[in-house]
């Protein structure tokens, strides 16, 4: 998708046209565009395998894009020589999914918490301890626990500990790789307290990668679909809930709601039909699974269209929106 939210030009993270495959030549992510302003949250959705996880390694630069900018802080990431990366590192910080997977079962706490202040050269040996405790104690946690080891707590707990290791630098944006989606509802929802508390008092600008839709629906201003590496609808998150534009967001909706009304049951015949398609069939990535296609769809790829609504402009990269603005020009 091309078209880009309208704060782009004042954007913390702008992400312009990246595109990155894997040595088979499956494109992970086809030149995907968005921005995210500063304090905001934006919701980054789709299947497993759509490329999420992917934009948010490239966006640290531990994957190599074949093509495109990150643009942090009016800087291309990908431009950036060693120690602008590492400044850059410095202020992005990234929350993975399985807190007991990501500590150390090694180090107690204090040197997790410490790890990241001596690789970025910050405070001296008696402010990293102050700005630990302070730390520990932003997350809910008390400096009592410094000494102990991750196995010793719960995962919520582990889960706020990892979120304290990413938060002493002192970072502008977090990334959070489906970092809820291991906890169970109440600490879920604890959690996400918590990250919100973040924002508002420290003004921090979260990409919350999720596959969770209540989950976004709680936390994101606006919401970014993923589909087979493309990006197929950016929307402010009131819109993409009440009004979603394109096929996959509707669907993406109707498997939740089914799920959320029939949790026994596994509704997964549309969530398999999306990751068993490795190949392109059509032009248009969503066309051997879409319900709403026409005959332009299996032709060529749409472009992306921008649409006003009332909570700001949606974007949808889809052939219906083109008839869409069509028929609205003609009247």
């Amino acid at each position: 998708m091309h078209t880009q939210n309208p704060q782009a030009e004042t954007a913390l993270l702008q992400v312009r046209e990246l595109s990155l495959s894997f040595s088979n030549h499956q494109h992970a992510v086809d030149q995907v565009s968005f921005s995210l302003a500063a304090g905001k949250t934006l919701g980054l959705v789709g299947t497993s395998g759509a490329g999420k996880s992917s934009v948010a390694r490239a966006i640290l630069r531990l994957i190599k894009p074949d093509a495109g900018q990150i643009i942090f802080r009016n800087e291309d990431i990908l431009s950036m020589g060693a120690a602008q990366l590492k400044e850059a590192r410095k202020r992005i910080q990234l929350i993975f999914q399985d807190p007991s997977a990501s500590l150390s079962p090694r180090r107690t706490i204090a040197q997790t918490l410490l790890e990241p202040l001596r690789h970025f050269a910050i405070h001296d040996a008696d402010s990293r301890q102050q700005k630990i405790r302070q730390t520990l104690h932003t997350v809910g946690l008390d400096e009592s626990i410094l000494q102990r080891y991750p196995h010793q707590f719960s995962s919520g707990q582990q889960q706020r500990i990892a979120i304290a290791r990413a938060l002493v630098t002192d970072p502008e944006l977090l990334i959070a790789d489906e970092a809820v989606s291991a906890l169970d509802v109440s600490i879920q929802a604890q959690i996400l307290q918590l990250i919100q508390t973040l924002q508002k008092k420290h003004g921090i600008s979260f990409l919350f990668i999720s596959h969770d839709l209540a989950v976004i629906r709680q936390i994101a201003d606006d919401v970014a679909v993923m589909y087979r590496g493309q990006l197929l609808e950016y929307a402010p998150a009131d819109t993409f809930f009440s009004q979603p534009g394109h096929p996959c967001s509707k669907a993406l909706l109707a498997s939740a709601q089914f799920e959320a009304e029939s949790p026994t049951q596994a509704n997964i015949g549309w969530l398999q039909s999306a990751e068993e398609l490795t190949t392109r069939s059509s032009a248009c990535t969503y066309a051997g699974t879409c319900t709403e296609k026409i005959p332009v769809c299996e032709q060529r790829e749409p472009e992306s269209h921008k649409i006003d609504h009332k909570d700001g402009p949606l974007c949808v990269k889809c052939h219906l929106y083109a008839e869409v603005l069509a028929n609205e020009h003609h009247a």
